[in-house]
């Protein structure tokens, strides 16, 4: 195992897998080993509902509890549920379903568009530049992180086959939601950077530490192309519900080894 020392302590890095607190400590789950991550909420209730879904785990936080769904979809079993904004919590939620069984996730929810699009676009991040903090925490400090083989084929074999257009292309993470300045984004744009998210890098590097499969459906919500006039537009909201069927159908053909 190895200290890594750093004047700037978000470099600082350990990689020693043991915390002194982990998942699983108080409570124990047994989940399927598949499971889908989602960033929304009415869209979970309402399949949940219309399934007659059970839950089968709950994982408090201070601001809520996030209840764990299972389901048998196109027979296979996995579990569901909600993924809470920003890198940090999301990889809570990932550590304890990781804790709990899981070998294989796909998250989706939408992401901001950094150049020309039209809302709800798919995207497929490949590559995930590191600007913030949760993934220096599971991986030694590095620009960016690569994204799973067999993520990225899973969810890109499912647009294929239902006929929809995407682009495979690097995502900017960053947790200054209100940090994307006009000389920020253009920089992001400059290095290749076609999305911004808030979770994708730290997901991946969550589960590559971890060893298990992930991948990730991005959609386009607002937009940040023009810095002069941002536009939130309608948050992608009429893509949430395909989003949610995409990602299932990902989760069960994605090869958890």
């Amino acid at each position: 195992m190895t200290l890594i020392r750093n004047e700037i302590p978000i470099l600082e890095y350990d990689s020693d897998p043991q915390a002194v607190l982990m998942p699983g400590n108080e409570r124990t789950y047994h989940f399927p080993k598949r499971a889908v991550m989602l960033f929304m909420e009415t869209e979970i209730e309402a399949y949940a509902a219309a399934h007659a879904c059970p839950v089968v785990g709950q994982f408090d936080s201070i601001t809520k509890q996030f209840p764990v769904y299972q389901t048998t979809y196109q027979g296979q079993e996995l579990v569901f549920c909600q993924a809470p904004l920003g890198g940090a919590f999301s990889v809570t939620i990932m550590e304890q379903l990781i804790a709990g069984g899981v070998r294989g996730i796909i998250a989706t929810g939408c992401c901001g568009a950094l150049g020309a699009d039209t809302e709800g676009d798919f995207i497929i991040p490949v590559r995930a530049l590191r600007q913030e903090g949760t993934s220096y925490q599971y991986l030694p400090p590095a620009r960016e992180i690569a994204l799973c083989d067999k993520g990225i084929a899973a969810v890109e074999a499912v647009l294929q086959n239902a006929g929809f257009s995407y682009r495979k292309c690097k995502t900017w993470t960053t947790d200054g939601f209100f940090r994307e300045t006009k000389a920020m984004v253009q920089y992001r744009k400059d290095e290749g950077c076609e999305v911004v998210d808030m979770e994708c890098a730290s997901l991946a590097a969550c589960a590559q530490m971890r060893g298990v499969t992930f991948g990730q459906l991005l959609f386009t919500a607002d937009t940040l192309a023009d810095s002069e006039a941002y536009d939130s537009r309608n948050w992608a909201r009429d893509t949430f519900s395909t989003a949610l069927q995409l990602a299932f159908d990902a989760a069960v053909i994605l090869d958890v080894g």
